[in-house]
């Protein structure tokens, strides 16, 4: 059940990155992913009171620091990953953030995670699967500003993925809750001191509503992965949750009528096998 629903977290975050992606191309990429932690956060600060007022408050636990690290860490990775597209190829940004997901699998390892070798071939290929799925670009040259951005984006989404299920462990809701608090304070200082970093028009009151929304799916996924992490090997749930662009890539090709090359069919084929060999 863990790993369905970590899955189930790939298919939402792809989803939502989908739609985010439409939307930072009319705004702000910064003020588009403040608003959509906003969004989240309002959402879990309902579930938090609605679970207080049945006498499942929260209780102290590691989740107090483990949640805003894993807020902070995933607002570095989506900044960097922005910042990046905003200035190099996505066709070479995409894979190196998508490849995060090996961050989690090696502290989980450490931690004493043990994978069989099945397993291990399982989320090799899924890990590879969604880098071509991203769409790598295997010719011309790109600055190196942007590569270093994207393995940054790939370590911030790395250790916000490791944080938020180490914080599920001792509270999924605190957890949840104090990433979101942390996450939303740290974009707004991004904002304030960094107005205009990364390119894009205006955000308008009418689109903030559509932000949030997005938000809030991505506190689904969120969600969906915290509650997998609680339930199977941080390494396996870690790898099938970040699988999000082989969603994002279905959606671009059904809904824009986007024409899939070769390499990221071949990705989505390579992402399916290894799941496959992952959950068996």
């Amino acid at each position: 059940m863990g790993y369905l629903l970590a899955l189930a977290s790939s298919a939402v975050w792809g989803s939502s990155d989908f739609a985010g992606g439409l939307l930072t191309r009319r705004a702000y990429a910064v003020r588009v992913v403040f608003w959509s932690q906003v969004g989240g956060l309002i959402v879990i600060c309902t579930a938090l009171l609605v679970a207080m007022a049945t006498g499942n408050g929260l209780s102290a636990g590691s989740w107090i620091f483990l949640g805003p690290a894993a807020g902070v860490f995933g607002s570095i990775g989506l900044c960097s990953f922005y910042a990046a597209l905003s200035k190099g190829t996505m066709g070479v940004v995409s894979p190196i953030a998508a490849l995060g997901a090996i961050v989690p699998v090696v502290l989980g390892v450490l931690g004493g995670d043990r994978i069989g070798l099945l397993t291990g071939i399982g989320l090799a290929l899924a890990m590879s699967g969604a880098a071509l799925a991203s769409g790598p670009e295997l010719s011309g040259e790109v600055g190196r500003l942007p590569i270093l951005l994207a393995i940054l984006a790939a370590f911030g989404f790395g250790l916000s993925l490791y944080f938020l299920h180490q914080a599920s462990d001792s509270n999924v809701i605190g957890g949840l809750w104090s990433m979101r608090i942390a996450s939303v304070s740290f974009l707004g200082i991004v904002w304030v001191a960094w107005p205009r970093g990364i390119p894009g028009p205006e955000l308008t009151r009418r689109l903030i509503p559509v932000a949030m929304l997005i938000g809030t799916g991505d506190l689904a996924a969120n969600a969906l992965f915290a509650v997998a992490s609680t339930t199977g090997s941080v390494a396996v749930v870690s790898v099938l949750g970040s699988l999000y662009p082989v969603m994002t890539l279905v959606l671009a090709g059904v809904l824009l009528h986007e024409r899939l090359r070769g390499i990221q069919l071949a990705g989505v084929a390579c992402a399916v096998v290894g799941v496959a060999l992952t959950v068996i």
